[in-house]
């Protein structure tokens, strides 16, 4: 098993609810723009953690921060709020940091400052050197306790980063504030995506001197060849159920089709037939459609069909639209469009309807929970990773990247 896995496996030995009441500040992240509310973070321990955790808050892009300089205390005194109501916080998170032999341990406490109440109590303990993975949850604890949502920063990406003449498969924590390189073989990979259970990266290397599809063990640190020789293999895509990878092969001729490998069998089934280009398949979330990228109107665009190939329709019409992405709540596809020389992100509903522009960017990708995107913006040595809402509204730089095709595992890790 490498190493960083081995790490996270046994770093998380204890995350525990101890006590959560139902949040009085309700935070509606369905509203773009809306106002960001005030929260005092007050940490004792080290500053990597509270680094983390800020940042991810930050990053949520609705929550304000206040100045610890600001603060009139630098203890809690329990069930006093005046001083925290003074400097205008509404919400008030209290933690502690201790070290328990080889274990990092993190006690929190949440309160709804408004209502002079205790919304979240939770204790964290991990290995030494996996403390930002204390940061990632509690972050996530407090926005999940305001929102009802899912938090997004406890969940990995996976992108292919230029290094040296090539680029290289490379994990990364949503706020890229840690990542780590998969593959190193010196040419060009790109387009990761993670299997469901997180436990699988399917890639495309070209060490062989061909575009060919690979899977890579994460637990094993070990690799095999799922599709290779002649033609060239691009986009591979896993089903919600983990046993079939989608993905574009050139045919005779140069022809790009959509093809379906079982990874059990090794069998495989060609799902479209047109003479151009197809590509970039996208699975809706219950596994019985799929999203592509086609010439087959003229210029590309955005079409849906069966997962066996079947009801073909299209989506998008605009001048040049690519890289489709399905909201893994199924409400939506992202896709990158170009228009008057800049992409943007837009997105569209299934049926094609109420198709609208989120932000300025291309390559989207969701977060687990549908309620961000990551995407790119720039080229070369300007380009940057930036985060977004479904809603749009503006976007945050995650950090300045030169890489591919972004996929967001949907398991913690």
């Amino acid at each position: 098993m490498i190493t960083w896995l081995k790490g996270l496996l046994v770093g998380v030995l204890c995350l525990f609810l101890t006590s959560t009441l139902q949040a009085m500040v309700y935070i509606d992240i369905n509203s773009p723009g809306g106002n960001r509310v005030p929260l005092a973070f007050l940490y004792h321990g080290s500053p990597e953690i509270e680094k983390v955790v800020r940042r991810d808050l930050t990053l949520y892009g609705i929550f304000r921060l206040i100045n610890p300089q600001a603060f009139l205390t630098e203890r809690f005194e329990e069930g006093k709020f005046a001083d925290w109501r003074t400097i205008g916080a509404e919400i008030l998170v209290v933690a502690d940091e201790s070290l328990k032999g080889g274990n990092v341990d993190v006690t929190a406490r949440v309160f709804d400052v408004v209502e002079g109440q205790e919304v979240l109590a939770k204790e964290y303990t991990v290995q030494v050197g996996w403390e930002r993975m204390i940061a990632h949850a509690l972050a996530d604890d407090i926005f999940k306790a305001f929102t009802g949502e899912e938090g997004i920063f406890s969940y990995p990406i996976s992108l292919a980063i230029k290094k040296g003449k090539g680029k290289e498969v490379t994990i990364m924590d949503p706020d890229g504030l840690w990542e780590k390189q998969i593959t190193h073989d010196g040419c060009i990979t790109q387009s990761p995506s993670w299997s469901p259970d997180g436990k699988k990266l399917a890639y495309v290397s070209f060490k062989r001197g061909n575009a060919d599809i690979y899977i890579y063990d994460m637990e094993t640190g070990k690799e095999r060849l799922l599709v290779g020789g002649k033609g060239a293999q691009s986009a591979p895509a896993w089903s919600p159920d983990g046993r079939y990878i989608a993905y574009s092969s050139t045919i005779k001729g140069g022809n790009s089709e959509i093809f379906l490998m079982d990874t059990l069998t090794g069998k495989k089934k060609r799902l479209t037939y047109y003479y151009g280009i197809d590509t970039s398949p996208s699975w809706s979330p219950d596994g019985e459609q799929i999203a592509f990228v086609s010439d087959r109107s003229g210029a590309p665009h955005i079409f849906v069909m069966n997962r066996d190939g079947s009801h073909v329709t299209r989506l998008t019409y605009g001048s040049y639209d690519v890289s489709p992405a399905w909201s893994p709540r199924g409400d939506l596809i992202a896709y990158s469009s170009l228009e008057n020389g800049r992409y943007y992100i837009r997105v569209v509903t299934p049926d094609g309807k109420n198709d609208r522009i989120l932000v300025e960017g291309e390559s989207p990708c969701w977060a687990p929970n549908g309620r961000y995107l990551l995407f790119y913006r720039g080229l070369g040595k300007d380009r940057g990773l930036f985060l977004t809402s479904s809603q749009g509204g503006g976007s945050l730089l995650i950090k300045q990247v030169d890489g591919g095709r972004i996929d967001w595992s949907g398991k913690y890790h």
